[in-house]
């Protein structure tokens, strides 16, 4: 923590920048005739010298506004605008011995309909409200001729763009990002505001729209969406964008790859391909759509997810994307179209790592060093398809389909040594095995929905049919050569060398029925109490046979035998179904210009059959058990809005459910080559009925005019599980480490996790900005057991607290600073061991240093500290750094970057688990220079031709 105050003082500099005097202009706005108040008005401040922006505001529910940021003794104008209203103006100056202007009460006058013959003056309004969308207009930016739609979100108040790509508008956090009401190249946000010329853009609006992929159907604004649209220029519709980079550096390092993407008004096609052996992650198949955007290289967190992972991992990869609407529609709640992808990717992945592991009894005390090195190669083929179609009167259509087909292959030798009490040898295990699998999937699911817009004439029209199937089978071989030792024994000692074939075929199917019109089809115009009332049947039936084969090697003839234990056939069937009855009842009111609040109460009465057919060739495996079960669940939502103030939205969910044992659970097949935690059946085992619980809650600021705003979202999730399946630890009396889990039911298993997101933002003057997160989590489970027949209750704790601090001066330098700190501890009861504790503690900077408009200096540190219970503490540094420089209309780039400047790096891993603590270190890529090239071509458009003269004796008024 100390670390993350120190580099907060690098930003106190920033903010204390010397500021020229300013001051205030306020003022409340009314109607002329009705004298009652106008809500989000657009007030705009100007410099008469050059009718430059200085400041802009909407007004609020009473109708105030209060600009600051006003410069003194400039001559200035303001411009308030109102659709239905003619245009207020107001020529002001600020002097320094009254620093604030109070306009008082002004009236707006309706406008005519040949009001615009009398226009004088010429203006653009950079805000305004149109109905119940907020438009935030791009001509009154005036940027950089290369400049994108995150340049000017950047610009406007209340609007932040965080570190991670994620946008906020007033502390809410915008859900979906459209183009001209269309999804644009997958969605993700970056792609459209990283790659969009602000020129090209006519507006962006910001609304709230209905979830549709929710299928219930409701008029609610809980059950909604806040979302940007950004609109193209009507010689934008069309546009071609992407980047072509190569890099070498050093220990033969390399990376490459070619991004293009092209669309119109009605398509969308995008080819991606790359290569590199720098484990970078983020060029990989669909995401190298939204991370090799235009302005990727000007983040916050520049750097990617690459670098600092496990093994040393080669890609190759390729994607393709095109999306077809069969209308040229802009709303994007509205539409009829068809999205296809198809993506290749190889990875190659060599991975040594050193594990230590300590096993606690009420004895001793177990330690197991193992060593693994393993080679992967896997190659993935991908086709995914979807189809929607949602229109204004006709049902709401959403179908989608992939096929996948993986080949893989791997090699990997281990070693396991185990002591006791860290000093006698008990045994040790070496085993090389190798493996290749080749699978193909087909999934298919969608739903199909009664439209909106119908209900409102006859709700018995209500209903939505959701349904899936899907098919897997798989043909795999592996081998296996395992030798086990027993150093407490010197006569046993065994070798194992076995070949598995396996062939799995699974295949499922579902469907379920909704109908929401029940009410008024049993009770018509009577309205029961207002309480509306759902038919809910769900249906699912699913198969999977599985052949396996395993042969192991005579001793004597040397030659492969069948194992006619191991070798077998299962095939299961299952077959459930689950009808419910759901009642809903909502409450609301609203007072204009006051509050607003809906709270909404739900109950599904739901009962679960469910029947299991299990068919081996091995005897004691085949069974046919059947159940029924009330299965309740119950939801609340409550959502509020207090104008121009903040909003909350809550939600609450509970329902339960049973779950029988599976077939290994009961009458497992024991391999054993897995010589160290052998797991025995047991075939008394009873169903668990497992109670869930979760609650979100959600606050944010509502107050348009406000420099400060803030969010938070907190989510909390409580599991109970009675009879669940537990474990009853036997270790072998010969004290070798090896141990049998038999499997019983215990009184209950319970779970907690809780995370929150806590976020602020300031913008500090119309060029800086500051942002704070925290977001803390905690998660904690109990498992009662038995270790060596002596109850034992394992109980872990985990708790992280992640703080970061975002700055941005726009267009000079970025920096933001974070630190995690995590716990993890687990107490085992009726044990002589303390606690097993682990802490682990990051800290992180990014600076990004904008030395010219196309040159850019980047550095990010990483300091990390693992400490473990009686293990000495591990500290690392990853240091690295890129500079960065664009030409030719920064349409080139040639980047040089250092990674691992301090050759430091490690991959470690700790974890705690039921009565053991495991540290595991695994190879990276250390220290290496690389430099790269990369060219990013594009054109949006055809050329841009002026605007036609206004009539004669007309001047034209642009309040956009």
């Amino acid at each position: 923590m100390r670390r993350l105050i120190f580099l907060t003082l690098i930003l106190i500099p920033s903010l204390l920048f010397a500021q020229k005097k300013t001051g205030a202009v306020k003022g409340v706005l009314y109607d002329s005739i009705n004298d009652y108040a106008l809500q989000s008005a657009s007030v705009t401040v100007y410099k008469q010298a050059d009718s430059s922006i200085v400041e802009f505001q909407l007004t609020n529910t009473q109708g105030e506004f209060d600009i600051k940021n006003i410069p003194a003794k400039t001559a200035l104008y303001c411009i308030i605008s109102y659709t239905g209203y003619r245009p207020f103006i107001k020529n002001f100056q600020l002097d320094t011995s009254a620093l604030v202007t109070n306009l008082g009460k002004l009236f707006m006058t309706r406008q005519d309909k040949d009001e615009m013959e009398e226009v004088v003056i010429k203006a653009v309004q950079p805000l305004r409200m149109n109905g119940d969308t907020l438009e935030i207009n791009p001509d009154a930016f005036k940027l950089d001729s290369n400049a994108v739609v995150e340049d000017m979100l950047l610009r406007v108040p209340g609007l932040t763009v965080w570190g991670d790509g994620t946008i906020t508008m007033n502390g809410r956090k915008l859900e979906k990002v459209y183009v001209d009401g269309k999804p644009f190249f997958g969605g993700a946000a970056q792609t459209a505001t990283q790659n969009l010329p602000k020129n090209a853009i006519e507006k962006i609006q910001l609304y709230q729209e209905k979830d549709v992929s929710k299928l219930t159907n409701t008029e609610e604004k809980t059950d909604s969406l806040y979302s940007m649209n950004i609109k193209l220029k009507a010689d934008k519709k069309k546009g071609m964008f992407g980047k072509v980079g190569a890099g070498y550096g050093t220990d033969e390092r390399y990376t490459g790859d070619a991004v293009l993407q092209v669309y119109d008004k009605k398509n969308q096609a995008g080819v991606a391909i790359g290569i590199n052996n720098i484990n970078k992650e983020e060029g990989t198949g669909e995401n190298a759509f939204m991370e090799n955007t235009f302005k990727s290289n000007f983040r916050f967190f520049y750097g990617g997810r690459g670098n600092a992972n496990d093994g040393i991992t080669r890609r190759t990869y390729g994607n393709l994307k095109w999306q077809h609407s069969f209308s040229e529609s802009e709303n994007s709640q509205f539409y009829n179209r068809f999205t296809s992808d198809y993506g290749y990717l190889n990875t190659s992945r060599n991975v040594t790592a050193n594990s230590n592991r300590e096993e606690t009894t009420d004895k001793y005390k177990l330690t197991s060093i193992s060593k693994n090195r393993s080679d992967n190669d896997n190659t993935s083929n991908t086709v995914k398809f979807q189809y929607e179609n949602r229109k204004k009167f006709g049902n709401f259509v959403n179908i989608n389909a992939n096929y996948t087909n993986q080949y893989s292959t791997s090699t990997s030798d281990a070693s396991i040594n185990v002591f006791r009490n860290d000093s006698i040898a008990a045994s040790r295990t070496n085993s090389n095995s190798y493996s290749s699998s080749n699978s193909n999937s087909f999934n298919m699911f969608g739903w199909v929905r009664s439209n909106d817009f119908e209900l409102r004439d006859d709700p018995r029209k209500n209903f939505s049919v959701n349904f899936g199937a899907n098919y897997y089978e798989a043909l795999s071989n592996r081998g296996t050569v395992n030798t086990y030792e027993s150093l407490v024994d010197s006569i046993y000692t065994n070798t194992i060398d076995r070949k598995y074939n396996n062939y799995n075929k699974n295949y499922n199917a579902n469907i379920g029925l909704n109908y929401d019109g029940f009410r008024q089809f049993l009770f018509g115009i009577y309205n029961f109490f207002n309480i509306n009332m759902s038919l809910i049947n769900n249906v699912n039936f699913s198969r999977s046979e599985q052949d396996a084969v395993a042969m192991d090697r005579d001793t004597l003839t040397h030659q492969f035998r069948i194992n006619s234990y191991l070798t077998n056939t299962n095939t299961l069937t299952n077959f459930s179904y689950n009808p419910a009855l759901n009642f809903n009842k909502s409450f609301n009111k609203s007072v204009w210009g006051k509050y607003y609040y809906w709270l909404s109460f739900g109950m599904d009465l739901r009962y679960q059959f469910q029947t299991q057919k299990n068919e081996s060739s091995i005897l004691n495996r085949n069974i046919d058990r059947s159940f029924n079960a009330f299965v309740p669940s119950l939801n609340a939502n409550f959502n509020y809005q207090k104008e121009n103030a903040f909003r909350i939205y809550s939600y609450l969910w509970a329902n339960m459910n049973v779950q029988l044992p599976s077939i290994d659970q009961l009458y497992p097949i024991i391999d054993t080559t897995e010589r160290y935690n052998l797991i025995s059946g047991n075939p008394f085992l009873q169903s668990s009925k497992a109670k869930y619980i979760n609650y979100n809650f959600d606050i944010s600021r509502a107050k348009p005019n406000s420099k400060s705003n803030y969010g938070a979202r907190l989510g909390i999730n409580f599991n109970n599980i009675s009879r669940a399946i537990g474990d009853s630890l036997v270790y072998l009396p010969d004290s070798s480490g090896r141990s049998i889990r038999h499997l019983i039911n215990v009184a209950y298993q319970r779970s907690l996790g809780a995370n929150l997101n806590l976020n602020f933002s300031h913008n500090i003057n119309k060029k800086s900005t500051i942002g704070l997160t925290y977001i803390p989590s905690l998660n904690s489970y109990i498992r009662p057991g038995y270790i060596n027949n002596l109850q034992s209750t394992s109980r872990n704790f985990t708790l992280s607290n992640n703080f970061n601090i975002l700055y941005n001066l726009i267009d000079k330098f970025n920096i933001s600073l974070g630190e995690i700190i995590a716990t993890n501890r687990n107490q085992q009861s009726n044990s002589k061991q303390q606690a097993s504790a682990i802490r682990s503690y990051t800290t992180t900077s990014n600076i990004n240093y904008f030395i010219t408009k196309n040159f850019t200096l980047n550095t990010s540190v990483n300091y990390q500290t693992n400490k473990t219970d009686k293990r000495e503490a591990v500290a690392f540094t990853i240091w690295n750094a890129n500079a960065i420089y664009r030409f030719m209309q920064q349409k080139a780039e040639l980047k040089l970057s250092a990674f691992d400047l301090l050759k430091q790096n490690k991959n470690i891993n700790n974890s705690l688990g039921y009565n053991y603590a495991s540290t595991t270190v695994t190879n990276g890529i250390q220290q290496y220079f690389m430099i790269t090239f990369s060219y990013y071509p594009r054109k949006f458009g055809g050329r841009n031709r002026p605007p036609a003269p206004p009539p004669a004796g007309r001047a034209i008024i642009m309040m956009r």
